[in-house]
């Protein structure tokens, strides 16, 4: 386990059964076909590398999201979210146990196209994934790399 800590999160995460559980899952994880996940699967390729490295960092594969969606977008860019699971737990920046959870620790800030928060509740958790486990929630602004316009 290592205790790692983003912001005013501090983490207790397992690295190795999180990366060894991605490693043990072979894509594809993106199964939508919809235009915002075709481009997140081809924009999730070219990360900045703070960010690669906060994935790295807790043993998380980046092109294996837990699920996606999407806010906004423009001819150039598209808006969105969605999370991970990790194996561990939050010492601290979660909410308290019956607490309503909404990032009482807000959003970290990793560059200025992608923040990440963290809670305890996973949402959409395969059966398998170890425990305990919590869930890495992401904010992203990606570029718009297909061909086709962005209908976001």
């Amino acid at each position: 386990m290592a205790e790692i800590t983003f912001g005013a999160y501090r983490l207790l995460v397992d690295v190795e059964t999180t990366r060894a559980y991605y490693d043990a899952h072979p894509l594809p994880w993106i199964t939508c076909d919809c235009a915002g996940c075709r481009n997140f699967a081809q924009a999730v390729k070219n990360l900045s590398r703070p960010v690669r490295e906060v994935f790295d960092t807790l043993g998380i594969d980046p092109e294996k999201p837990g699920e996606l969606d999407y806010y906004q977008g423009t001819a150039e860019m598209l808006s969105g979210g969605g999370w991970y699971h990790l194996a561990g737990t939050i010492l601290e920046g979660a909410a308290g146990p019956g607490e309503r959870e909404m990032f009482p620790a807000g959003w970290y800030e990793v560059d200025e196209s992608f923040s990440v928060a963290f809670r305890t509740e996973c949402f959409l958790l395969p059966e398998d994934f170890p425990r305990p486990c919590f869930q890495m929630e992401i904010n992203h602004r990606l570029p718009w790399l297909l061909k086709e316009k962005n209908p976001y």
